[in-house]
């Protein structure tokens, strides 16, 4: 082929146009694109290729490492490793990276990491052509839970908590349930017991000289709700106002159940806005988007799912 630039249509553009749309790619989109083809990395160059963040810099290696169900994109060493035995089971404490220091991500008994979340989008791409990849993604996607007795004087004697996660619209979402039988000699779980439900509602009393405001307050608000109401399994529903976090609380003759719906983002660095907003009080949901993430995990989301 004389001139095979002449069969990209991107190519047939004008540079000054081609500049006009890549000016509003993120930094890493900006450095992919220019080792897609020297003709784009020369008109790139026209302008200048930003130095990259480490932020940034691990978002690259995760596009980079897309097609490859072998590597895993790294954080902590800005850096790709090799996929292990452990890190497809999600065991945080023997993880291919030796530096790996996991975020705090509360939860029942599935830990989330971004390393599970990067195999799992990763593996629902490519499982439809490998039966390995298929068999990785089961355990990554796999159903936990487990049931514990409760023997703290608080009329709570069994305590069972599970975990759903589910990939939907190319976004990893975990369904939680926790689920209190109270004692029979008690009509409710007074005090309440301690739960975290996310980094920002917790069924917990705040640290000495700390004050909660409203917003970190609307799991205690719906707990109460449902304690209060005569009706047994009404659902009270609520959302945190920081993270993509959707909860209900039921209460039952012997019982009570928390569900509570996650959305840790797409396929991307842990840089995302939507998996740093689960460790940060930076980010504000639009009240709009409430019960988005339930409606979504069901997959009767009519519009598209936040970025």
């Amino acid at each position: 082929m004389d001139n095979p630039s002449a069969q990209c249509p991107i190519l047939q553009l004008a540079p000054e146009v081609i500049l006009l749309f890549t000016n509003e790619l993120p930094d890493h989109a900006k450095v992919l694109l220019s080792q897609t083809c020297r003709d784009l990395r020369q008109i790139l160059r026209q302008q200048g290729l930003p130095p990259l963040s480490a932020r940034e810099h691990v978002r690259l290696l995760v596009h980079l490492s897309r097609a490859n169900p072998h590597v895993w994109a790294c954080a902590t060493c800005k850096a790709r490793h090799r996929v292990t035995r452990n890190d497809l089971w999600g065991d945080q404490r023997l993880s291919s990276c030796p530096r790996l220091t996991v975020p705090w991500r509360p939860g029942g008994f599935f830990a989330v990491n971004h390393v599970r979340v990067q195999l799992a989008l990763k593996y629902t791409r490519l499982g439809m052509h490998s039966a390995r990849i298929r068999s990785y993604l089961k355990r990554l996607l796999r159903y936990e839970g487990g049931v514990r007795m409760v023997k703290d004087g608080r009329g709570l004697n069994i305590f069972v908590s599970s975990s759903r996660p589910r990939v939907v619209a190319g976004r990893f979402l975990v369904k939680y349930t926790w689920e209190y039988a109270l004692d029979s000699a008690s009509s409710a779980p007074t005090p309440l017991p301690m739960l975290v439900l996310c980094h920002h509602q917790k069924l917990a009393r705040p640290a000495e000289g700390v004050v909660w405001g409203e917003e970190r307050k609307q799991l205690v608000r719906a707990v109460e709700g449902a304690l209060s109401d005569d009706l047994s399994g009404v659902e009270y529903c609520r959302s945190c106002p920081f993270c993509p976090t959707d909860f209900a609380v039921r209460i039952f003759d012997e019982g009570m159940v928390i569900e509570a719906w996650k959305d840790f983002g797409p396929e991307d660095g842990p840089g995302n806005p939507t998996w740093r907003s689960h460790s940060s009080t930076e980010a504000r949901r639009n009240p709009s988007d409430f019960g988005r993430v339930r409606r979504l995990y069901y997959g009767v989301l009519k519009g598209g799912p936040l970025s």
